[in-house]
């Protein structure tokens, strides 16, 4: 399969998504957004990739929307034209939901993510940034606000406190702030920040397949749950779940080697 704004290969196995619309900075329009899509799709369906990295080339990982994209045709069924946002916040469809089901996430980002490139990045499991990469949240002082998920995401993983500071006041922030506050997780040189996130895509795809997928579902499920005894059910559930895989793994070896 082939891309125009973006590019797919696999190294051992981890599958590299590197964005690749420069003269736009990166900036997603529909049909950069559905091969985003058909990439990861792509990487989940195939059996010899255990995890993802996304990342760019040139200096902007991605500038946002691109409010200058050429409209598309409308739906014919709802008469609407779609457009990044309707694509990627649709209900049950969206980019969140895309990410909670794929195989593990990892950005890896160089230089700067503005708008909808710092939102985009808030469900990867895994966000690695270059010593110079930037994280700009400039919504309200364009007159917009924060989207795809932004408002669920980005306090849990820098804090209500942090997030609200960082929302109101169109903040952007360098790397080592990032680092602080947890919107990155990792630190690195720009030029080891997608050799040191496939040496840890290959470590996470070295675990388990079912059980990593059942620790993020765990994990992003109770990251909010507050009943102790809904929190300890799903992990129960999980390890039930677990224990059959492998009972059933079990006796699919007995019977094939019979």
């Amino acid at each position: 399969m082939s891309y125009e704004t973006l590019r797919y290969e696999e190294r051992g196995r981890v599958a590299v998504i590197t964005y690749d619309r420069q003269e736009r900075r990166n900036a997603w329009n529909p049909p950069m957004y559905r091969e985003a899509v058909a990439a990861i799709e792509r990487a989940n369906a195939s059996a010899d990739v255990g995890a993802i990295v996304i990342t760019h080339d040139g200096p902007v990982f991605c500038a946002g929307t691109d409010f200058k994209a050429e409209p598309e045709p409308p739906d014919p069924q709802t008469g609407r034209r779609p457009n990044v946002a309707t694509l990627s916040m649709a209900q049950d469809a969206s980019w969140l939901h895309l990410l909670a089901r794929s195989k593990p996430t990892i950005g890896a980002i160089r230089g700067a993510a503005i708008g909808l490139g710092v939102t985009q990045i808030l469900p990867f499991d895994i966000r690695i940034g270059g010593a110079s990469s930037t994280y700009s949240f400039p919504f309200l002082s364009l007159g917009l606000m924060p989207e795809l998920g932004c408002t669920a995401l980005l306090p849990r993983l820098v804090g209500y406190g942090h997030a609200v500071d960082i929302c109101l006041s169109s903040a952007k922030l360098s790397a080592q702030e990032a680092l602080d506050i947890g919107l990155i997780t990792r630190v690195a040189g720009d030029d080891d920040v997608v050799a040191e996130a496939v040496a840890l895509g290959e470590k996470l795809a070295a675990a388990p397949a079912l059980q990593m997928q059942l620790t993020r579902e765990l994990l992003r499920e109770n990251s909010g749950e507050h009943d102790a005894n809904v929190v300890l059910a799903r992990e129960t559930e999980a390890f039930v779940t677990m224990f059959r895989a492998a009972k059933e793994a079990k006796k699919k070896a007995a019977a094939e080697g019979a």
